[in-house]
């Protein structure tokens, strides 16, 4: 988006961003302009969220541990996600896209847990701060 503003000493934007978890956050702007272009960048989709990592390892789940909470068998791609995101939501974590077909226990549901086919990846992920994005469709 590019704002042409002639004539003017200083301009106050106020820019609305709505992200995709529909919660709205304003920037206010004072930028001095004589005639120059103004830049406006969209702040990136979506939410920080405190992700994990688990594995099929007995310790980490219950019941069968290679079957998810949907039922279906775990895969890679897949991802546990809070209760507000139905079976089968897409969301982008990092640079890579997963499936959200598994729920972590209550007292979690803030929080995105992968599946790793190992323990050890598991761990090694550790915990983390990340952008995350709700795809569409």
């Amino acid at each position: 988006m590019i704002l042409r503003a002639v004539n003017l000493s200083l301009l106050t934007l106020v820019v609305a961003f709505i992200s995709s978890a529909s919660s709205e956050s304003f920037e206010v702007v004072d930028v001095p302009v004589l005639g120059h272009d103004i830049y406006l960048e969209p702040e990136p989709p979506g939410f920080h969220a405190t992700v994990t990592a688990y594995s099929s390892s007995p310790d980490e789940t219950w019941g069968d541990p290679f079957i998810t909470a949907s039922g279906r068998r775990v895969f890679d791609g897949l991802v546990a996600c809070p209760r507000a995101l139905p079976f089968g939501t897409n969301v982008r974590i990092g640079d890579r896209t997963y499936q959200c077909y598994d729920r972590l226990h209550r007292k979690y549901d803030d929080r995105f847990d992968i599946w790793m086919s190992t323990k050890n990846a598991a761990l090694e992920f550790g915990k983390r701060r990340l952008l995350v994005e709700v795809m569409e469709g």
